[in-house]
């Protein structure tokens, strides 16, 4: 009984769906990561998200800090990011009750600056942050599983906010 999620943003892309297999590794994998500390989880993540883009670091308060991965703005920023992932885990069962805050979310973000091709490289540092983390626990399936639950976050904070 999964959760199904139309594409909005990109009506190219089919709709798809959020299985109950997906969702049970996602929580699983998610346990095993936030037991490494919001705090160290969300560092590594936006390591990984400058690591990919370096020029998204401009569009944060904490980019010109000397120790940037010791900063206390992007330490609370990060723990902030990663405590989101997990309310989304935790509503992942019944996402329809997510879908207001995520797209409020994303529409706040429009406004910060963020572009629709930055959800691509959270994604992408979100996987990496992931690999890091849980390191031989991160199969195949974690990866498929993460994939699909991000994307469908993704689609649901983007919504119509990048139409044309």
């Amino acid at each position: 009984r999964g959760v199904s999620h139309a594409r909005h943003a990109k009506e190219t892309r089919p709709t798809m769906s959020v299985e109950d297999n997906h969702i049970q590794e996602v929580e699983t994998s998610w346990d095993k990561v936030a037991a490494l500390g919001v705090e160290n989880v969300g560092v590594l993540l936006f390591k990984n998200i400058f690591t990919i883009a370096p020029e998204a670091l401009q569009l944060f308060s904490f980019k010109d800090e000397p120790d940037l991965y010791e900063s206390l703005a992007l330490k609370a920023h990060g723990v902030n990011v990663v405590n989101t992932v997990g309310k989304a885990v935790a509503g992942l069962r019944e996402f329809y009750t997510l879908i207001p805050a995520l797209a409020a979310l994303g529409e706040r973000h429009v406004s910060y600056g963020i572009l629709e091709v930055h959800y691509d490289v959270v994604g992408k540092a979100l996987l990496m942050t992931l690999e890091q983390g849980l390191g031989k626990d991160f199969t195949p399936a974690v990866r498929e599983a993460w994939s699909i639950v991000y994307d469908a976050v993704a689609t649901t904070m983007i919504g119509d906010n990048y139409k044309k």
